[in-house]
């Protein structure tokens, strides 16, 4: 029974019971809770990552005219087409890639608290010391919050290439996309050392309860 249950949990979160991860902070963003437990303030990270990500369509917004100006140099009209597809590109994947970031995160955070609590349960019928697993969820909402944070300032930023001749049009749109490619692996970096944690969690969770089934409550917003 218990290996039924945290295996559905590790695969709703994207782990596997062997501990291998599938696929791919800042103090100020927690809040104490009553267990001692620092706890993320989702909703308020989640409304500062909105806003970035807004801002970041308002400075592309404003940069726009001017690239479209650059693109005067090319004389090849489908060439120039291709251009503005290959730019508006750039912006585009930086923005779905960071939403599915902080969508990824969000269900780590979840999953962070119903191991807590899951945790919580098993310490008041068995009477077990559960220091371990806090030990665990701490570190696994600090990671979850530090990646957040990373999130958060990529999605603000925006990528435009620079014209400077139709010769150098490859070049150019290479330089761009290897920065933001570079950009990104750090927030990838980021989700993957928050999954890691929440792994970590899960296994110390697993191990108290050595043997004995362990309630774990999804609602359907988490699944």
């Amino acid at each position: 029974m218990l290996e039924q249950l945290l295996g559905a949990l590790l695969f709703l979160f994207g782990f596997q019971l062997g501990g291998s991860v599938r696929g791919e902070s800042t103090p100020s963003a927690v809040t104490a809770s009553s267990s001692s437990i620092l706890h993320n303030d989702i909703a308020g990270l989640e409304a500062k990552f909105l806003k970035n990500q807004k801002n970041a369509l308002s400075n592309w917004e404003a940069k726009r005219a001017s690239f479209s100006a650059s693109l005067a140099i090319i004389k090849d009209e489908k060439k120039k087409t291709r251009m503005e597809t290959l730019q508006n590109r750039l912006n585009e994947i930086n923005k779905n890639q960071t939403t599915l970031y902080m969508g990824t995160l969000k269900r780590l955070n979840t999953g962070v608290e119903k191991i807590q609590e899951a945790s919580q349960q098993h310490a008041t019928e068995s009477g077990k010391n559960t220091s371990d697993v806090t030990a665990k969820i701490s570190s696994a909402n600090t990671a979850i919050a530090d990646a957040i944070a990373v999130v958060t300032e990529q999605v603000q930023k925006t990528y435009v290439m620079t014209i400077t001749s139709e010769t150098q049009l490859k070049q150019n749109f290479g330089k761009e996309r290897s920065k933001l490619a570079t950009d990104l692996k750090k927030s990838r970096d980021a989700v993957g050392n928050a999954r890691k944690k929440v792994g970590d969690a899960l296994k110390a969770l697993k191990s108290l309860a050595a043997g004995k089934p362990i309630k774990i409550l999804l609602s359907e917003e988490a699944k």
